[in-house]
């Protein structure tokens, strides 16, 4: 009986510690994130500007030449930090055609994520 309730407290501590190593790896992956996004912010002293403060994404057209207007249109709700929905709403499509056209943007743009969407759409300026 003592074996079980070893082996189970054994399996509870493992658990915890892997999942204590992915929280640890996630912190890390949102503090390069934020350092970026920070750094960027320093380096851009004053941007293209919309009328609402926000950056023109196409003020950044070498790197996102390959994207197509409706992407480029969803690139800028991104930069905003618009959610799926506020992009989808204010654009009049899907939430379904917003991920599309996210999975697009990220592919074209090598990136894996809407923060480093950003940071690379608008830490490309020339």
């Amino acid at each position: 009986m003592a074996r079980s309730h070893d082996r189970a407290l054994d399996m509870a501590i493992t658990a915890l510690l892997h999942e204590a190593v992915e929280h640890s790896r996630a912190m890390r992956q949102v503090l390069h994130q934020v350092g970026q996004l920070a750094a960027l912010r320093i380096e851009l002293t004053r941007p293209d500007e919309n009328d609402d403060g926000f950056p023109k994404v196409a003020a950044y057209s070498h790197v996102l030449s390959p994207l197509t207007k409706r992407e480029r249109e969803v690139l800028d709700q991104l930069v905003r930090g618009h959610s799926n929905r506020e992009i989808a709403r204010s654009l009049g499509i899907s939430e379904r055609t917003v991920k599309n056209h996210l999975r697009n943007i990220f592919t074209k743009l090598g990136v894996g994520d809407r923060t480093s969407a950003v940071v690379k759409a608008l830490g490309s300026k020339n």
